[in-house]
């Protein structure tokens, strides 16, 4: 089994656990967060390995940022379903390896 949860990508000046959405929310949310090392450009990845991540939570964590974010919903390491939102409200959704599914379920 690989990992299974959500990775949560937003460019801040400020680390992204000081978010209000992570002390305002379900209390295990942020008590299964790790943070990455952050990247070039202020960009930074959380990776949540329990909890739900909501639709809102996008939009709110854009809003605190100032910035265009996405979240990648994991599953077993092998398919993610990655929905983006920028600044203004455009969102955008995306597959990645989504023919891994379709192998696996042939395979099994």
């Amino acid at each position: 089994m690989g990992f299974s949860g959500h990775l949560v990508f937003a460019c801040s000046e400020r680390p992204l656990l000081e978010a209000p959405l992570f002390n305002s929310t379900d209390p295990g949310l942020r008590d299964d967060v790790h943070e990455w090392q952050p990247r070039p450009g202020g960009w930074q990845t959380l990776q949540l390995e329990q909890g739900i991540w909501e639709d809102e939570y996008l939009a709110t964590l854009v809003e605190w940022t100032g910035a265009p974010a996405c979240v990648a919903d994991v599953s077993d390491s092998s398919i993610a379903l990655v929905t983006g939102l920028d600044a203004n409200g455009d969102r955008w959704q995306a597959w990645l390896n989504l023919d891994r599914r379709t192998v696996r379920r042939a395979a099994g």
